[in-house]
């Protein structure tokens, strides 16, 4: 018999909550630890010696990284069908992650590291109007409607994404007066896909809350 799955988690990381949606998505049985990123406890090296979340232990072991993480997940209950068969598919979505990894959520932290600067609000829905631009491409290669990446089906495109656009929408109400990215009004799918994800039940369920994450964002990057 083995050992019930531990998530170490800290719900203001959107990389942990990467491995929490999935887990609520497969209906798998876990206990929840959650470390405080600002005074992480002593005894926390021994199971990530980089002090990083989230960790999955799994008999013992330790594994580590958001997505090497969903994808065990994916692998241990390939009945939820987190990933399609098709192998083109799937490259897709890797790729669909890929890209908003390195072209939009970096706009989002840099914007957050830079926000007194000069011009920064500027700069900001400049460059990540851009890059969602590129990525409401992606969107409508895979499907004309939403409400997710593949249309109708939720995946781990959508697990990868949802945390950060949870953040970007929390950081866009609060801290910018109920910004609207234009990118997002002007398409219809842009639209639909974010809605999906933001009342998706395995996403708002491990949603720590736009009051508390924006307190930890304001502590973090001293805004």
């Amino acid at each position: 018999m083995t050992d019930k799955l531990v998530l170490y988690n800290a719900p203001v990381c959107p990389y942990a909550q990467r491995a929490y949606i999935a887990l609520k998505e497969v209906g798998a049985e876990f206990d929840l630890v959650d470390i405080d990123l600002l005074n992480k406890p002593d005894w926390y090296k021994d199971v990530n010696p980089e002090l990083k979340v989230p960790v999955l232990k799994i008999d013992g072991y330790n594994l580590a990284e958001s997505m090497v993480i969903v994808e065990y997940i994916n692998d241990r209950y390939p009945e939820k069908n987190l990933l399609p068969k098709d192998p083109l598919k799937r490259a897709q979505i890797r790729f669909a992650i890929e890209y908003f990894s390195s072209k939009v959520t970096p706009e989002f932290y840099k914007f957050l590291m830079n926000i007194k600067a000069e011009n920064a609000r500027a700069d900001y829905e400049k460059n990540i109007n851009q890059a969602l631009t590129r990525f409401d491409e992606l969107l409508k290669e895979q499907s004309a409607t939403g409400p997710y990446f593949l249309g109708e089906e939720f995946s781990l495109a959508d697990i990868a994404i949802a945390p950060f656009v949870f953040r970007i929408h929390a950081i866009n109400n609060v801290l910018l007066d109920g910004l609207k990215l234009e990118t997002v009004t002007s398409s219809s799918r842009l639209t639909e896909y974010i809605k999906g994800l933001l009342t998706r039940p395995s996403v708002k369920d491990t949603w720590i809350g736009e009051e508390e994450l924006v307190g930890f964002m304001k502590k973090r990057f001293n805004l």
